[in-house]
């Protein structure tokens, strides 16, 4: 409810590239399938680790490039570049199935890394994101793993949080966004350190 909301935000705002995420979507909705699936079968414990060190990267990395982000210089992707990114869209979107803290940051990462600015990058993000999360709750849905009344009042509480995540993003421009980027990823970095060592 939270993606559908910021998407909408972001869509009116001009800040999806339908051209590109269109061909995407399809890739990062069968990929969260997938990790819905399989997260029946495997603990998603297992993937705990990776994701703290790939955050850990991710921060890290939009630090020290202090001004990356702030031009979009994309171009059109050679069928090589396409081909890993679908890839990479693909594992995202598996990955958001499966266990989905810090899906939005990896998306956007991927975006950034491409090209976008910011403010493209978290649309185009969002659209997928939402994508993936469609999927997934789909399928859980479907095998009775959802508390329906716990999810509405939490949704309704998503939705508020977006719209006024959204529209101060596309006020603020791209200096904000990357700001709140990086704040949102320390914050996913501190939760994922806590829940390890707890659970230790």
């Amino acid at each position: 409810m939270g993606a559908l909301t910021s998407t909408i935000a972001f869509i009116k705002a001009g800040k999806v590239d339908f051209r590109l995420t269109g061909k995407l979507f399809p890739i990062a909705f069968i990929g969260s399938l997938l990790g819905a699936i399989t997260v029946r079968y495997v603990s998603p414990d297992i993937l705990k680790p990776l994701i703290l060190v790939l955050l850990i990267a991710v921060a890290v990395y939009t630090i020290f490039k202090k001004n990356w982000g702030s031009v979009s210089t994309y171009k059109k992707l050679n069928w090589k570049k396409a081909v890993l990114f679908m890839t990479a869209i693909l594992v995202i979107g598996f990955y958001d199935g499966f266990l989905g803290a810090g899906t939005g940051s990896f998306i956007l990462f991927a975006f950034l890394l491409l090209g976008f600015d910011f403010m493209q990058s978290a649309g185009n993000a969002k659209l997928l994101n939402f994508g993936s999360n469609i999927a997934a709750l789909i399928l859980f849905l479907t095998m009775d793993m959802v508390h329906i009344s716990y999810g509405l009042v939490m949704g309704v509480a998503m939705i508020l949080g977006a719209l006024t995540g959204s529209k101060f993003a596309i006020r603020k421009g791209t200096t904000y966004v990357r700001l709140l980027f990086i704040i949102v990823t320390v914050l996913l970095i501190s939760k994922n350190v806590y829940d390890f060592f707890s659970s230790q």
